[in-house]
C-alpha cells in the first residue's frame, strides 16, 4: 500500500472507523458508494501464488491476464507452507469490476527473468484465509 492506494482498494476497509474524522474520509466514502453503484472496485490488491516452486519473486515482476500485461508485483517472498513464491499486486481495470468471477475467469501468469509462469490470483490470502489456524 502506498500513497496512491485507498483502504478499500487494499481490502482494509474493515480497519476503518467511519464514525471518526480522518484525512481522506470523504474520498473513501465516495469510493465506497461508487463501488456499490458500479458493481465493484476497479482497483484491488490481490495475492499471487506461483505454481512452480523454482522461480523466486522479489518485486516488479510483470503480471499477465489472458495474455495482456495488467500489473506488476509490489511485494513478494517465498511461501514455504504453500510451496512457491507469493506476492501482492495491485490490479487496475478500465471499468470492469474486480470480483471473484474476474479472478477465476482469467488465465494468470507472472513473468520472472523473461519467462512466464502460471500463477493463481486471489482476493484472499492463500494460507489460512479464515484465520482458523491462528485461533485456539
Amino acid at each position: 500500500m502506498d500513497n496512491t492506494d485507498t483502504l478499500l482498494e487494499c481490502g482494509l476497509g474493515f480497519t476503518c472507523d467511519f464514525s471518526k474524522d480522518f484525512i481522506g474520509k470523504a474520498h473513501v466514502l465516495a469510493q465506497k458508494e461508487s463501488s456499490k453503484s458500479g458493481g465493484g472496485m476497479t482497483k484491488r490488491m490481490v495475492s499471487l501464488l506461483v505454481g512452480d516452486p523454482e522461480p523466486l519473486l522479489f518485486h516488479g515482476e510483470i503480471v499477465w491476464r489472458n495474455g495482456e500485461r495488467i500489473s506488476d508485483v509490489r511485494a513478494a517472498s517465498y511461501g514455504h507452507t504453500l510451496g512457491g513464491s507469493v506476492g501482492l499486486t495491485m490490479l487496475e481495470t478500465n471499468g470492469e469490476p474486480i470480483k471473484k468471477a474476474y479472478i477465476q475467469e482469467g488465465d494468470w501468469e507472472v513473468e520472472v527473468a523473461n519467462q512466464r509462469y502460471p500463477c493463481k490470483v486471489s482476493l484472499s490470502p492463500f494460507y489460512d484465509p479464515k484465520n482458523a489456524r491462528i485461533k485456539l
